[in-house]
């Protein structure tokens, strides 16, 4: 620095800046201005915080003072406040004897780090605030006090589990070691110049306000609740693969126990690309059977095929011996046949059925029971309101593609009224035998309450809540009285496989616990009590749907307060047959045509 001399020239001073508490002019630095007439230039560095370092970085901040002259008189009217003086007294006192006093005199933070980099020969460029902040409190004789050094410790272990993010975005580790606040615009330990943004290569953020933070928490609710609807889809797609497939296995050996020994008159199917009836023949169960001199492959049983009801369909397995491989083609001929894809209709299952519905018919009490219809002793069965209400669909505006039709919902059904809507492509679903979706399983739901839980407390007071994971669907039947839940899966996997389900149904039955105990004080809570009921199971991976529904339709028709964990004795089976399946399919289009849903 220039002496006083050369550097001020208080005849060029303000007339403002005379009296007594102002002792120094404006700096003139007439050595540099000198220089500058000589084209003599002055090189400035600065480091990776964006702070001038350097031989001449001195000169360069007491010369930047020359060019703000007009801001002059504004700076020594302020620092004349007593506002500001009264500011500037109480920060004068707190430093007058700070607790860990700075020894580097105008040294400053920047050179002081420029100078360790250049005496350590480092290839950083710069040094954690803490260091600097230790350095700078370095006596002459080179000792460091223990109250520093204990702070300069603690700064290293917090570094170790403090990230960049948690030191930028909260308070830095020299802060949290020091317990003070952070200030904005500047970084503890770096010195003037340096700022959060030079520093963290992005600005220290400002709290956010209180819409702020409820905006932001429910965006990030929106986003985990995607998130654990697509993981549940992905898991539930996983899980019904391998589980399907290990059902399938467990078909696969069992399977041919259940077809009757010799030979017998069945329905064929195929379930690519969609399930469908696709022809008629004789399935041959006999042991040892070959095929064309060869051992059948496993999961599958030879079968003749007599009459083709589709003719594009493909056969499962191609006949390698006659090139054939179009069901057509095969008439008079013997294939392999997947077992779960071949459906007896002979009249062994029509007596057996015949049994089972008289067994049943003899509990029926009262005329809101279900009817138990025996199943037609002609071995073929025709699904005459599923014709019907495909004719009427057909006939209709909804034959085009848009065109839906609105069922309403009572408030009595789900405790709140709604609409549902139905479309062609979920009348095509239940015609076709595909996969449903939620409006035809809530119009099943409709159905049976309008035909057997309408004014029926016992029957009512309890919900029988179909859900869908993403790919498959499964009942839950809830007392939420005694706050059990009877968990039905046709796919045999456990409720902890939902983790989602059951947090939403717990959920539901705690707040149903608390309206009941805000008008019934004395009701006692209760754990909740989740049981798995070893219901029928599906052999492919489109049955779900149907089976909800028939199990609500057993549920109900059984009118009892509890379920079996063994599920219903005049139920019980292994599998439901396809027959039962299309009894639901043609109460469901029954319904339909007698409520009149296609009429404009």
């Amino acid at each position: 620095m220039a002496s006083d001399q050369e550097n001020s020239q208080d005849a060029n001073a303000p007339d403002d800046t005379s009296e007594k508490e102002i002792t120094r002019g404006i700096t003139i630095m007439k050595s540099i201005i000198r220089d500058r007439d000589k084209a003599v230039t002055y090189n400035v560095n600065w480091n990776a915080d964006n702070q001038l370092i350097g031989s001449n970085a001195a000169k360069l901040a007491s010369y930047i003072g020359t060019l703000v002259q007009e801001e002059w008189v504004a700076f020594v009217a302020q620092r004349r406040d007593e506002n500001f003086k009264k500011v500037s007294a109480t920060n004068r006192e707190r430093a007058s004897n700070p607790t860990y006093a700075y020894k580097k005199g105008r040294l400053g933070y920047a050179r002081l780090e420029e100078k360790i980099l250049d005496e350590t020969k480092s290839d950083a460029t710069s040094l954690p605030p803490h260091v600097l902040w230790k350095e700078a409190r370095v006596g002459k004789d080179g000792t460091v006090r223990d109250d520093v050094q204990h702070i300069y410790d603690e700064c290293e272990t917090l570094s170790q589990s403090i990230s960049t993010a948690e030191d930028q975005e909260n308070r830095s580790v020299l802060s949290r070691a020091l317990n003070v606040p952070e200030y904005p615009g500047r970084v503890r330990g770096k010195g003037h110049g340096c700022t959060p943004t030079s520093l963290y290569k992005n600005p220290r953020r400002r709290n956010p306000s209180n819409q702020e933070v409820m905006e932001t928490l429910q965006a990030l609710q929106a986003q985990v609740l995607q998130l654990q609807k697509d993981n549940e889809r992905y898991r539930c797609m996983e899980k019904c693969s391998s589980q399907l497939k290990e059902t399938s296995e467990k078909a696969s050996i069992n399977c041919q126990n259940k077809f009757p020994e010799g030979i017998s008159s069945c329905q064929l199917y195929l379930s690519s690309p969609t399930y469908r009836l696709v022809g008629k023949g004789k399935v041959h169960n006999t042991s040892g059977d070959l095929l064309h001199h060869r051992p059948l492959p496993d999961g599958h049983l030879k079968v003749s095929v007599d009459v083709v009801l589709d003719k594009e369909a493909l056969l499962p397995i191609p006949d390698i011996v006659s090139e054939t491989t179009l069901l057509r083609d095969a008439i008079g001929s013997f294939v392999a046949w997947p077992l779960d894809l071949i459906f007896i209709d002979d009249e062994v299952f029509a007596q057996g059925s015949q049994q089972l519905s008289q067994k049943i018919g003899s509990r029926q009490k009262n005329k809101r029971d279900l009817p138990v219809t025996s199943l037609p002793k002609k071995r073929a069965f025709v699904p005459r309101y599923q014709i019907s209400l495909e004719t009427l669909v057909d006939s209709s505006d909804m034959a085009t593609a848009g065109a839906i039709r609105s069922l309403d919902m009572e408030e009595d059904i789900f405790g709140y009224s709604c609409t549902e809507t139905i479309g062609k492509e979920d009348l095509e679903h239940i015609f076709r035998h595909q996969e449903l979706g939620v409006g035809v399983i809530h119009t099943y739901i409709r159905f049976l309450y309008d035909n057997f839980m309408r004014g029926n407390d016992q029957l009512s007071n309890r919900f029988r809540f179909p859900y869908n994971s993403g790919c498959h669907w499964l009942l839950l039947a809830i007392d939420p009285l005694k706050e059990v839940v009877y968990f039905l899966n046709s796919i045999d996997g456990e409720w902890t496989n939902y983790p989602d389900m059951k947090q939403l149904v717990d959920t539901s039955i705690k707040v149903f616990r608390s309206q009941r105990q805000a008008r019934v004080p004395r009701t006692k809570s209760r754990n909740i009590t989740w049981i798995k009921v070893q219901c029928p199971l599906q052999r492919n991976g489109i049955d779900c749907g149907y089976f909800v529904m028939r199990f609500m339709r057993e549920i109900i028709n059984m009118n009892q307060i509890e379920i079996p964990i063994t599920y219903f004795d005049e139920y019980k089976c292994a599998h439901y047959t396809r027959l039962q399946l299309e009894q639901i399919k043609e109460e469901l289009c029954q319904y339909f045509i007698e409520k009149r849903l296609l009429s404009i």
